[in-house]
């Protein structure tokens, strides 16, 4: 089989309601060398026979027991062939142009590793209820992330090699596991995003319970502190690290409400 362009991943659990749409919104892409490797992480709905009636050579399929999102993304990091490595949950959708937008970049900017765009978000009627337009250079990229996650997981397509480099993701984040991988591919690689909205991602098909949420605050304390530590960040940037940590004394209603309705953190695996 010859090599595509672009592996892009997508796990799924219990994704009856959007999958066949994601599924379809990648293999109808203009840029269409690519391959879709999709891990059923151990649903018990009917997404195995959804996506067993999807019929495309490019779409590579393997059904798993539940392990969590994370190993589900190395195990289809493990399958993947291609030299660009994409993401799309499998509740979202990619617009029709999205890769070959993004691989017109990367071919014109060969020092970028790591490449997002900008998102639609809408809620689960398909109204659209926001716009997130991240920051775009590797300069205010870099500002960003030692505050927040300034890319939509959804959205970004990585090189192989940088990937490599920094191992992928970690299996020890169950949760902010993409803000992570940024923070690693950012000491051997260049950041951008394209600020124009090339995903839909919606919002509110999954709550985020108070226990997830304390995880998640957890991770990105582990996470920027280690940057501070490796002196990626200056000392003082240690504030940032600390922050999610004061978070978590606040009820989970209130983090909501001071984050906004719009923010960059990744979702939680859909459970």
């Amino acid at each position: 089989m010859s090599v595509p362009a672009v592996s892009v991943l997508m796990p799924v659990r219990n994704g009856v309601p959007w999958v066949r749409e994601a599924v379809t919104s990648v293999l109808a892409q203009t840029a269409g060398d690519l391959e879709l490797i999709v891990i059923d992480d151990g649903s018990t709905d009917a997404t195995p026979e959804v996506l067993a009636d999807l019929r495309d050579p490019r779409l590579r399929l393997e059904r798993r027991p539940s392990a969590g999102l994370t190993r589900a993304l190395v195990r289809a990091l493990e399958l993947a062939r291609a030299p660009l490595v994409a993401r799309l949950d499998a509740d979202d959708l990619a617009l029709p142009d999205r890769f070959a937008r993004q691989r017109r970049f990367l071919d014109a900017r060969p020092e970028v590793g790591l490449l997002g765009t900008g998102a639609r978000e809408v809620d689960p009627s398909g109204r659209e209820v926001g716009i997130v337009r991240p920051p775009a250079d590797d300069e205010a990229i870099r500002r960003a992330l030692i505050r927040a996650n300034p890319f939509v997981h959804s959205s970004v397509v990585m090189r192989r090699a940088a990937l490599d480099l920094v191992g992928g993701y970690d299996p020890s984040f169950p949760v902010a596991q993409d803000y992570d991988l940024w923070m690693r591919l950012a000491r051997v690689t260049r950041l951008a995003n394209l600020p124009e909205p090339l995903v839909i991602r919606r919002l509110g098909a999954g709550r985020v319970t108070a226990v997830r949420d304390d995880d998640r605050l957890r991770a990105e304390a582990r996470i920027r502190w280690r940057a501070v530590r490796s002196r990626v960040y200056p000392w003082w940037c240690a504030a940032f690290a600390l922050r999610p940590l004061a978070a978590l004394a606040l009820p989970i209603a209130w983090r909501r409400a001071m984050r906004g309705p719009t923010r960059m953190e990744g979702r939680p695996h859909r459970v």
